[in-house]
């Protein structure tokens, strides 16, 4: 069966193709161009009504669903039920490949722990027929943590791992830059009294003499299977300086413009997050991803914990004449299908995977997914298009 999209805004990863259009075949992307060379051979023919036809958006990092089983401390749904729900937001914010980020800790966060992201694994095992698009699972081992360490060694031999990242959120560097930051983002997210927290603390600064043999643990294993690995929160040039030895590929939410230019030089993919791009500031008061994007050292945006904000955030950088529309595509398709290997999707070429939206913008200046393809199959139609 051949599907004909017609009457689109192609946007190729340099330019747009103004009333284009893009044929499906077998899943994959057959043939695509102007409107005067629009075949006249196809089982299908959608109008796409002057819509933009995008890659399907690749999200290398979002921890939405660990709010989706536990939205408020204590308060749990089945697994099974939120990835349904991820499921349904994540498509229709234009994404079809999605990185679920979970944590590997002591279990102190309640859904951060080993037990949860087995039971994920088998979760998405069991329901993958049942799904749009989609997913896969981005593990972040928190370096303090020995059960983790143990726990994240084992499952990446059992392949449970599409990617890799280290963290270290130990008080005085990296995302926490003071003791008290952490105090009280320890306090907000887990309700733990001060002298929990105390315990808590001094538990962990034991624990941190092990993160250097840690490191070099996690890399070798990574290389000797084939994965990805990135870091998180780098705060300066000398802690970027030593992951290309370690076969590090990806920089996430690097907190200094220092570290991020840094890796940028090193290539490794510098990937911020796309709410900070709509916030016009970080969260945790760090880099401005907007300063990062200015300084041409910003490779990939990723929704961190809120869906939406990729494809708004893209139209928001052409919106504003800070990148092309093709440029900012490419930070949420192309750039991080490369970073992760992923050579048969992230851009609109003959051969590829026909993962592929048609959007379009709205009231407010908020960009609404219209449609959404997933290996040529349509699997969610928001208009009668």
């Amino acid at each position: 069966m051949q599907t004909l999209i017609y009457n689109a805004n192609v946007v190729l990863p340099t330019t747009i193709v103004e009333n284009g259009w893009l044929l499906i075949e077998d899943g994959s992307i057959r043939a695509l161009g102007p409107r005067d060379t629009r075949p006249s051979d196809y089982t299908i023919a959608i109008d796409a009504a002057a819509c933009f036809l995008l890659p399907g958006l690749i999200d290398l990092h979002c921890d939405m669903i660990e709010k989706l089983v536990e939205p408020r401390p204590g308060v749990r749904f089945s697994l099974a039920l939120a990835l349904r729900e991820a499921d349904l937001r994540l498509a229709g914010s234009g994404i079809t490949t999605e990185f679920h980020a979970v944590s590997l800790d002591d279990g102190e966060f309640s859904v951060r722990s080993d037990a949860f992201v087995r039971e994920l694994y088998q979760v998405l095992e069991e329901t993958k027929y049942e799904r749009m698009i989609q997913h896969k699972i981005h593990a972040r081992l928190e370096l303090s943590s020995q059960r983790g360490y143990a726990a994240m060694l084992e499952m990446m031999v059992d392949g449970y791992f599409d990617l890799v990242s280290l963290m270290d959120h130990s008080p005085g560097q990296g995302q926490y830059r003071t003791e008290a930051a952490y105090r009280e983002y320890i306090a907000r997210t887990t309700g733990k009294s001060s002298e929990e927290i105390d315990t808590f603390l001094l538990v962990k600064k034991v624990q941190a003499q092990a993160i250097p043999d840690r490191i070099k643990g996690i890399a070798h294993l990574a290389r000797q299977l084939g994965l990805t690995i990135a870091t998180h929160d780098d705060d300066t040039v000398a802690k970027v300086e030593q992951w290309p030895a370690l076969g590090v590929n990806i920089c996430e939410f690097p907190t200094t413009l220092e570290a991020a230019q840094r890796a940028h030089e090193l290539d490794l993919a510098v990937c911020m997050g796309a709410p900070n791009v709509l916030r016009g500031r970080s969260s945790g008061g760090n880099l401005s991803a907007l300063a990062a994007i200015t300084a041409g050292v910003t490779d990939v945006l990723c929704s961190d914990y809120y869906p939406a904000a990729m494809l708004n955030a893209v139209f928001a950088l052409a919106r504003q004449h800070i990148l092309s529309l093709p440029d900012a595509v490419r930070l949420v398709t192309l750039n991080p299908a490369r970073a992760v290997g992923l050579d048969s999707l992230g851009s609109l070429e003959v051969g590829k995977v026909a993962d592929l939206i048609l959007v379009k913008s709205g009231l407010h200046q908020v960009v609404n997914v219209e449609r959404v393809f997933v290996n040529g199959n349509e699997v969610l139609r928001r208009s009668a298009l």
